[in-house]
């Protein structure tokens, strides 16, 4: 392989893994219809309960991971992705 910089044959080849956590939570449907509603009442009549169930209670996370090639050349320094 060869860098695109500066044509060196001097490159490694490295795997990058990009992980993070998104968030998993109700749909837009489930909100439009009927979700609003609940939640209103909810902090309305459980006002103190529900303040202490959303700071103790977990979250529903969902983790994601990436991974990709990244070329390296050993003589400049720059760095592409491969695809």
């Amino acid at each position: 392989m060869k860098c695109v910089k500066c044509k060196s044959e001097n490159v490694t080849v490295q795997m990058i893994t990009d992980t993070h956590s998104k968030k998993q939570g109700h749909g837009i449907l489930y909100w439009l219809c009927f979700g609003w509603f609940i939640d209103f009442l909810l902090w309305i009549f459980l006002t103190i309960p529900r303040i202490l169930i959303a700071l103790f209670m977990p979250k529903k996370q969902k983790i994601v991971s990436k991974t990709s090639s990244m070329a390296v050349c050993q003589s400049c320094g720059h760095s592409w992705k491969i695809n």
